[in-house]
Order: structure tokens, then C-alpha cells, then sequence
């Protein structure tokens, strides 16, 4: 099985990679460097892990030289591109709806952080990177943010026939230099170095209807994708939900076993007894994946050992050495 981590469906690997093809670059050189066989970006049933998105969109950034790569790819992208979670969005009633069907059935996609709300009369839509990612590539999850945040007004122009502004927009990276391209592009000056990441829009507008809503399909293609989502959650196992939720809530140290089984909605106890059914332990669980993320950060360059000793929380960088070995079978120099 698959570890657990980061995912997301190839086909959105698959529209990355191609705006290098587009560019000039040669497919069976942009497939080597994600490390995918060029069949496969047409697979539909087929995953990317986090390191084959990273490489996609540092070779689509490579051949584009886009510094706003991620706003224009979103400002041309449509439903379409999910599948049938996007035909499933086409076919509701009204774009409340809409957001709200795609949130529910997001885990088909990927695998990242996003949820709407509502606060009064505004709905905000909410998407935060995969923690690692932002970890090993700052510079292409902050464009994979901005993808999905002008994906939202261009889905919404494409869905109810007609353009919408949005209140306000929060990005939790820095403020750059020249913000005349989000202001574009998104039709409202963003603010920066907030807490999430999110589009908000008035509630009233949210209620607008689709000009593709038909019944009848949506009916089908909820039925579709609740099967999907059946299969989904009937293939995963605890301790796979488990690191998912340690990767998740990792930041600058791994969490403990009471935050995580809150997350879980479980008791510490029972967290544990699950574990022990499928022959692990909490500890087992976090050795692994502090072997991931270890092995993600020795990739990172500028990073030294005893840094990456320190966020993984050990207080001495022999001690993590030993460790990694006892992982990888090598040292973390002879690794790297």
C-alpha cells in the first residue's frame, strides 16, 4: 500500500507538466524529470505523490518564466479538469451549492487542506498548501495557492454566466513587491501575511443559479462519486489516516499523540488499540513519517543536518543521525 501523504490525482500533474510541453519542452524530458512515464499523465485512476507536484510545477516555472504562473493557469482553468467532481459542480443548483459539492468530494482530488464557511452574509472558500510542501518548496506551493484562489472567480464566471467580485482575498505568504497582477487577475487587492489562505464573496451572490444545473445528471454523478468515495474509504487503514494527520499537522515539529487524537476524533486509548489491531504504534507511526519528511528536507537545499534534527525534534544531531540510518541504512551525508 501506498504511504500516506500528500496526493493528487494525475490529472492535475498532468495540466502542470503540459505548460512546459508548451513552452518548448520535450514531453519524454518533462516526464524523466517528474519522474512519471508520459502513459501514465493519461491514466485517470493514476496518483502523483508531492514530490512528482513539486517537480511538475518547477519545470512548468523553468520553461514558462511566468512569475504568475499560478494566477493565469487559474484564470483559464475549468471544472472540467476535476472530472466528474466537476461535472457534478456544473450540474447544481446555484454556486453555494456548487463549492460546497466540490469541498465534499475534494478528497477524489487531492488530498490538501480546503473548506468553505459561512460568517453572516459572506462565504469564504479556504485552501491551505500540504504542510510539507510549503516546507520543501516554498516558491511553488505559494503558486499552487494562487492557482486554486483564481481558479474560484473563473469557475464562478463559468458557472453562473456571468462575472463576480469577490469582497476580499488573504493570502498567508508574504506581500510582493508589485501586486498589479493579483489585482488583475482577481479583481480586488489581496492582503498578505494573513492567517489562511481564502476568497471571500457575499453570500447573496452564492446563491445565484447555474446555467447548466440539471437534476437529473447531478443525481447520477453524486451517485458516481459517493461509490468512489465508498472505495476510498474502505481501502484506507487507521494508521495510514493517522500519518496523514501527523503530515498534516506538522509545522516546525511533529504533534503529540493527544493533538493528533483529537484530530481523530478518537481517545488517546482507543488511538492506540487501533494501532495495536494493525500490529503498529504511535511511535512506529511517527518513526515513519519523520523518515519522510527527513528524506524531503535532505532534498531541500540550504537546509543543514542539525536544522533538520531540530525540526523533527530531536535535540542532538547525533541522535537523528543514528536514526536515519536505522531508516535509510546510510547516514544523512551519504544520503544526500
Amino acid at each position: 500500500m501506498e504511504k500516506a501523504g500528500f496526493w493528487a490525482a494525475m490529472s492535475l500533474v498532468r495540466n502542470i507538466a503540459l505548460v512546459a510541453v508548451r513552452r518548448g519542452a520535450d514531453l519524454n524530458d518533462v516526464c524523466r524529470a517528474v519522474g512519471v512515464e508520459p502513459d501514465t499523465l493519461d491514466d485517470p485512476n493514476a496518483r502523483a505523490n508531492l514530490d512528482q507536484c513539486i517537480k511538475a510545477w518547477e519545470q512548468a516555472l523553468r520553461y514558462s518564466g511566468d512569475p504568475f504562473l499560478g494566477l493565469h493557469l487559474g484564470d483559464m482553468t475549468s471544472p472540467g479538469l476535476v472530472g466528474i467532481v466537476g461535472y457534478f459542480m456544473e450540474s447544481s443548483p446555484d454556486l453555494l451549492t456548487a463549492f460546497q459539492n466540490l469541498v465534499q468530494f475534494k478528497r477524489l482530488i487531492d488530498n490538501a487542506p480546503s473548506f468553505t464557511e459561512i460568517k453572516g452574509e459572506e462565504f469564504s472558500y479556504h485552501s491551505n498548501p500540504y504542510p510539507l510542501w510549503t516546507e520543501l518548496s516554498p516558491e511553488t506551493a505559494r503558486h499552487v495557492v494562487e492557482h486554486t484562489i483564481a481558479t474560484i472567480p473563473h469557475f464562478v464566471k463559468l458557472l453562473c454566466g456571468k462575472p463576480i467580485q469577490p469582497l476580499r482575498v488573504h493570502f498567508a505568504f508574504a506581500r510582493p513587491r508589485d501586486t498589479r497582477e493579483y489585482l488583475r487577475v482577481l479583481k480586488t487587492e489581496p492582503l498578505f501575511d494573513q492567517p489562511s489562505n481564502c476568497i471571500v464573496f457575499r453570500l447573496s451572490d452564492m446563491r445565484l443559479p447555474l446555467i447548466s444545473h440539471n437534476p437529473a445528471l447531478n443525481a447520477i454523478f453524486k451517485e458516481l462519486l459517493e461509490k468512489e468515495m465508498a472505495k476510498l474509504s474502505g481501502s484506507a487503514r487507521f494508521s495510514d489516516e493517522l500519518r496523514g494527520v501527523i503530515l498534516k499537522k506538522f509545522v516546525s515539529t511533529i504533534p503529540q499523540l493527544p493533538e493528533v487524537a483529537e484530530q481523530l476524533h478518537v481517545t488517546p486509548r482507543t488511538l492506540q488499540r487501533r494501532l495495536k489491531e494493525e500490529g503498529a504504534t504511535f511511535q512506529s507511526v511517527v518513526e515513519s513519517v519523520k523518515s519522510e519528511l527527513a528524506i524531503g528536507m535532505l532534498k531541500k537545499p540550504g537546509l543543514t543536518v542539525s536544522e533538520i534534527a531540530y525540526k523533527l525534534g530531536y535535540m542532538e544531531p547525533n541522535v537523528f543521525r543514528r536514526a536515519f540510518k536505522k531508516w535509510t541504512g546510510v547516514s544523512p551525508k551519504a544520503y544526500g
